[in-house]
């Protein structure tokens, strides 16, 4: 079966649930079984379990035990060994860190982040855990934007060096609270499988993009009374972006830091990189989205 997902079409076996794609493939999935390796502890956490890395960036290893294990390869191959049962847990798995290796391996820059598309471009928003990336980009799809990536943000270089935000899937998901406070039906949610309250929300297919998005400007996301706010000078984002790198951080050694590193000062001479505080309640974040882009 082929699916797409960040502008490219994937052949998978695994019914992956999103838009069907047709043509050649430009990564494979396949199913494998091969030696485990000398293995590193990561900050990566899914459904509780701690993820361990092993291998290189050429052939990255990522194991969460007793759930998967996968073996991203050459920018093009996913092999992956199913350690569950439950199909939609394993889902949630390969298409997280295990696709986005792939995706680094494509020479693309990742953030652990969400993208949100308003009028033809997209805003990026980044921030610690608890910082509210999750509620924000949920009250935009609550207002009919389209969220173009949930978690995992992918942005790719024109010829020229301009940024565009790569769509993923037409999926988010979406804290019980959030569905709550913001007037989401829960009774056309789905559970997420992420081992938390959490809802998967399902964006309309058919109004989906396609084609990469221009990246418009990237928010970090700050706590409500912070004084940590305004725009990043050029020298801090390389630091500051290297925080919110989605995947095992032994794959930035060598030359694939030094691109990290160039690519964040492309980004920033680009687009502004602001920290912002966010709202402090579910009722002033539906007013910040309605007065967007302007409430910043």
């Amino acid at each position: 079966m082929l699916f797409r997902a960040y502008t490219l079409t994937i052949d998978s076996a695994i019914d992956l649930q999103l838009p069907a794609a047709e043509g050649k493939a430009d990564i494979v999935f396949e199913k494998a079984q091969f030696p485990k390796a000398k293995q590193f502890q990561t900050l990566i956490y899914r459904k509780g379990v701690r993820a361990t890395f092993g291998g290189d960036a050429e052939e990255a290893i990522l194991d969460w035990e007793g759930i998967a294990r996968f073996k991203a390869l050459g920018g093009n191959r996913l092999q992956y060994e199913n350690l569950t049962d439950d199909e939609g847990v394993f889902r949630l798995f390969v298409l997280s860190e295990a696709l986005g290796t792939v995706l680094f391996q494509r020479n693309l820059f990742l953030l652990h982040g969400s993208a949100v598309m308003t009028g033809a471009k997209a805003t990026i928003f980044i921030g610690r855990p608890g910082a509210g990336k999750s509620t924000t980009v949920s009250a935009f799809a609550q207002q009919q934007h389209t969220i173009l990536s949930d978690d995992l943000t992918v942005v790719w270089f024109d010829a020229n060096g301009q940024p565009y935000v790569l769509p993923g899937f037409p999926e988010l998901k979406i804290w019980e609270s959030a569905v709550d406070n913001l007037g989401f039906d829960k009774s056309v949610l789905e559970p997420a499988f992420e081992g938390h309250n959490k809802f998967l929300y399902r964006q309309p297919e058919a109004n989906f993009p396609i084609k990469p998005i221009p990246l418009e400007q990237i928010i970090i996301l700050q706590r409500p009374y912070s004084s940590q706010v305004g725009s990043l000078k050029l020298t801090e984002a390389p630091v500051e972006l290297f925080r919110h790198f989605p995947l095992p951080t032994r794959l930035l050694q060598g030359k694939y830091l030094q691109r990290h590193f160039e690519d964040s000062i492309r980004i920033k001479r680009a687009v502004p990189i602001l920290k912002v505080p966010r709202p402090k309640n579910f009722l002033l974040l539906k007013k910040w989205i309605e007065q967007w882009p302007s409430a910043i």
